[in-house]
């Protein structure tokens, strides 16, 4: 396909009267009877007395020079055979336009999201780590950030400065908040207040954590029905020391949430807002399986993608013309000076 793409975009000649290409052959047997004429000497001329003396006084032309009338009445006849025939340059090129989709990063940064037990590394390393490669993998869309432990608080709104955005990760710790607990519910909320204004058609939270809601005002499935609607999918992560994931496969939707295994309530939580906001909801254990995990969120979540055909074409016929008049113009003046003939 991107071969076929590649073909279609290189300019190609039209020509709106070929029929005046019928003059082509005709032209050609022209051309070879007057130089087979006079290869063969077969043709009029008067002898000049004074020829040799021109010759010794540097008066005779070249062989290039000899024939370059020749060519040059030549080249005007093609160029006004071409400019009859009405050539247009046309460039068809494909444009892919891109609309993107707004997407936020919910990020649980509370002091048990610093356990070390995704491979030697906390969960929250883990986190920054592939949560700023998916981000700088979607050039398109506009991507923000959410973190909350017992309150919640955005320290990058939706952005295409993706690059700024990946500092911004590198640099969250638990720190950055002093409230204790798992507000879930207040996160969410915060979120869909962010997209709440959001042009785009696809809007999509993206929600990770490790603990269960015991902090905020608001009940996690309640914030969730917020986001049901105003057209937000939740795609819930719940990081734990299993190395188990759930993901459901229906062929019914596309966009489901998975399966609910029988775990925490944390977890059935989780798995509820999915279901509820038409997302999917995952259990990770390790750093593989969180790379798997966004790998899987990265394609259900594609950006929508239009190719406009745009035409472009370069009339070529007063060019031609004008080339073939300057030319003309060229062998007459040649002919009338430099080259005259004798006789």
């Amino acid at each position: 396909m991107p071969m076929q793409k590649w073909f279609s975009d290189i300019p190609r000649l039209e020509f709106a009267e070929p029929l005046w290409f019928l003059l082509l052959p005709v032209l050609a047997f022209v051309f070879w009877l007057y130089l087979w004429r006079e290869g063969t000497g077969r043709h009029a001329a008067l002898v000049f007395p004074g020829e040799e003396r021109l010759r010794e006084q540097g008066f005779e032309a070249s062989v290039f020079l000899h024939r370059l009338p020749f060519f040059l009445r030549a080249a005007v006849l093609l160029l006004s055979v071409f400019a009859m025939a009405q050539p247009s340059v046309v460039q068809r090129k494909t444009v892919a336009e891109t609309r993107g989709i707004d997407l936020l990063l919910v990020l649980d940064v509370s002091r048990s999201m610093h356990q070390k037990d995704f491979n030697g590394e906390s969960r929250l390393e883990a986190v920054k780590g592939v949560g700023k490669r998916f981000v700088l993998s979607r050039s398109a869309d506009r991507i923000g950030l959410v973190v909350f432990s017992g309150k919640g608080y955005t320290p990058c709104p939706l952005t295409l400065d993706h690059l700024t955005l990946g500092t911004v990760i590198d640099n969250i710790s638990s720190e950055v908040i002093q409230e204790e607990g798992t507000a879930i519910g207040t996160a969410i909320l915060i979120a869909v207040n962010r997209l709440r204004t959001s042009e785009s058609r696809q809007k999509a939270i993206i929600l990770l954590t490790d603990g269960e809601n015991n902090a905020g005002d608001i009940d996690p499935l309640t914030a969730a029905g917020f986001a049901l609607r105003d057209g937000i999918r939740i795609y819930t992560i719940a990081a734990t020391a299993q190395d188990a994931r759930l993901s459901d496969r229906s062929a019914d939707s596309f966009f489901s949430a998975g399966a609910a295994l029988s775990g925490s309530p944390a977890e059935d939580v989780l798995s509820a807002i999915a279901r509820l906001t038409d997302g999917r909801s995952f259990r990770v254990g390790d750093k593989a399986g969180l790379a798997e995990t966004f790998d899987d969120i990265d394609r259900l979540e594609k950006s929508s993608l239009r190719s406009p055909v745009s035409q472009r074409k370069f009339v070529l016929f007063d060019k031609l013309l004008l080339s073939a008049l300057c030319l003309f113009v060229l062998e007459l003046v040649m002919t009338s000076t430099r080259l005259i003939r004798i006789p």
